[in-house]
């Protein structure tokens, strides 16, 4: 992992939002990434249930952080479309697995598929996002 890359993973993880959010990265590399989160009181609705924003998000921040494993040098990505369908809500105090992988990466575009799941890995399928992320040229300064 290049030190470009690592300094904008740890940027995911010290984010203001994402910690808020309870996103923890568990793992980066190669094209996917794997992360938790559990469903506390900043993560519902007025249902009483994982906030459907804050699981868009949470599906984006992963899928983010699989896309940077494999950027060139000089480059970042930004959504550029997200389709997410939810199949089953999170309760409050449960656990949600995600992860995401690069399923192509072009010169312009990337696309990604990202799950969340109750529990762990192999818990029931809460959500599943197809994403796609336009590459753009990194900030100066970033």
């Amino acid at each position: 992992m290049t030190d470009a890359t690592a300094a904008l993973l740890n940027r995911m993880t010290e984010f203001p939002l994402h910690q808020h959010l309870g996103f923890e990265l568990v793992e980066a590399r190669d094209g996917i990434a794997t992360g938790r989160c559990s469903v506390g009181p900043n993560q519902l609705n007025a249902g009483g249930v994982l906030h459907g924003g804050v699981l868009y998000a949470l599906l984006d921040i992963t899928s983010y952080c699989a896309a940077v494993t494999v950027l060139p040098p000089g480059r970042n990505v930004v959504t550029h479309d997200l389709h997410v369908q939810v199949l089953r809500h999170g309760p409050p105090g449960s656990q949600i697995h995600f992860a995401a992988s690069v399923r192509k990466a072009g010169k312009r575009v990337m696309f990604l598929d990202c799950e969340a799941h109750l529990g762990d890995a192999d818990g029931p399928v809460l959500a599943l996002a197809r994403v796609t992320k336009s590459l753009v040229p990194m900030p100066v300064g970033a």
